[in-house]
């Protein structure tokens, strides 16, 4: 009987850890820069500044951030005329095999000077999300910064992380394959 009970205590004290160990889902308001950051008192909304990121542009770069035109993603977009760059497993660098078809992209930039480029990165489903957006962003940072020393100017570049969020769910090996990679897409103020 003795048995019983611990065994019975063992099984209450397991499903209570279990239960306790989930973390609780993120709040998305949480997320959400409102009118005042609690770390940054500059950081303000108001009428004459209706942008979250209020102080001046070397305020900006001093904290390592880079000043983006805010309507390059107000664009039309084209997909589809570039040729989609692909990674190797947790890789973001541009391997030289893709190089001439960048070098492609590149001319066609030079040809048409009013358009812009937005680089998507992508990832497969494994790892954590924090990791795969961070791969993202690398994987779209290799390849604008391997055009921009084609000699194409950085402002017309915008790169934009998805990470694994568009991933192919419990996708096998080919599958995860065509989830690594970067999509080129043309915008037209």
């Amino acid at each position: 009987m003795r048995l019983y009970y611990r065994l019975c205590l063992g099984i209450a004290l397991l499903a209570t850890l279990a239960a306790c160990s989930k973390a609780p889902p993120p709040d998305p308001s949480a997320t959400m820069i409102g009118p005042q950051s609690p770390t940054r008192p500059d950081f303000r909304l108001n009428d004459d500044n209706p942008s979250p990121l209020v102080g001046t542009d070397a305020d900006l770069y001093a904290e390592g951030l880079e000043f983006r035109d805010g309507n390059i993603m107000d664009g039309d977009q084209i997909r589809g005329q570039f040729p989609t760059i692909y990674f190797d497993f947790d890789q973001s660098f541009v391997r030289p095999v893709d190089r001439p078809a960048l070098e492609g992209v590149a001319d066609s930039l030079r040809n048409a000077p009013s358009d812009y480029l937005l680089v998507e990165g992508y990832c497969d489903w494994k790892g954590t999300t924090e990791y795969n957006l961070a791969l993202g962003d690398r994987r779209a940072t290799s390849v604008k910064d391997y055009i921009v020393s084609l000699g194409i100017d950085p402002s017309r570049i915008e790169i934009l992380s998805k990470g694994d969020l568009e991933a192919a769910p419990d996708a096998g090996p080919e599958g995860r394959a065509l989830d690594r990679k970067a999509e080129l897409v043309i915008v037209r103020l």
